[in-house]
């Protein structure tokens, strides 16, 4: 069977899309932070049900994003020095690589370059969040990291049809087409608000309208073209003054960015 531009879409239209679900811990994690009676010690135990996410917690509490007076020894300590809600977005951001994995060797390595990418646009855009505009981090992280989840049932789908598997222009022009569309209907399964779909569905326009301050897309969208720049990217060869996203975040270009706000701590915790 061949697969298409137009064929995924309908399916996607249709529900016969298979989209990925979020691991059980971070579904815990964040149905757990919406009971208006869990405290930091329920979170904390759902937490460490999982070693991975416990180390990686910890890891990210003591970085330049989160860092006190005092190193976070414990998740307990970790999950009372960030807060509820930054612990539900992180526990969520910190289980993300597990869906972009893959046994076909051609996919594998479509999802890994794509989670690489997530990872450095993630790390930019917390980094970014914090030191230029009034947004979460936490938030910003988050959305770095899932503004191209799009991406994996896309592949899964292209599977099926192994001439286009082989044909990377082929797929690599579905691929970018479709992605939003698709990554903003797995968020909305997943119950993220509307400020976090947007996200995945509109940080290729560079020419989005917004008239309130600036967003998490934004703040994506900057990360993005500063990251694949020089590249062979749609987006690597821009003039970014011009660039609304830029303008409303305050900046001219990114040579103004300072860089020094823990990018590599942060990528290290997420990687």
């Amino acid at each position: 069977m061949s697969i298409t531009q137009e064929s995924i879409l309908d399916d996607l239209e249709n529900d016969r899309l298979p989209l990925p679900t979020l691991p059980e811990v971070a579904i815990k994690v964040r149905e757990t932070v919406d009971d208006d009676n869990a405290s930091i010690r329920d979170i904390a135990e759902i937490i460490m049900t999982d070693a991975a996410l416990s180390a990686r917690i910890i890891q990210v509490a003591n970085s330049a994003l989160y860092r006190g007076l005092s190193s976070a020894e414990t998740v307990q300590n970790a999950v009372t020095r960030m807060g509820l809600n930054t612990v539900r977005n992180l526990a969520t951001s910190l289980v993300m690589k597990q869906l972009f994995q893959a046994t076909n060797p051609v996919v594998d390595k479509y999802l890994r370059r794509a989670w690489k990418l997530s990872t450095d646009i993630a790390a930019l855009s917390a980094v970014l969040a914090k030191g230029y505009t009034n947004l979460e981090a936490d938030s910003a992280l988050l959305a770095g990291l899932t503004h191209s989840i799009g991406v994996a049932p896309i592949l899964v789908k292209a599977e099926s049809d192994v001439s286009l598997l082989n044909n990377t222009d082929k797929l690599d022009k579905i691929i970018y087409e479709i992605y939003p569309a698709v990554g903003a209907k797995i968020l909305e399964n997943w119950g993220f608000p509307a400020i976090m779909t947007m996200v995945p569905a509109q940080h290729l326009d560079i020419n989005r309208i917004n008239d309130g301050p600036a967003d998490y897309t934004d703040v994506v969208q900057v990360a993005l073209i500063e990251t694949v720049s020089g590249s062979n990217h749609p987006l690597g060869h821009l003039e970014t003054s011009n660039i609304p996203a830029f303008q409303r975040m305050g900046m001219e270009d990114m040579e103004e960015i300072n860089m020094a706000g823990g990018v590599e701590d942060v990528k290290a915790a997420i990687i």
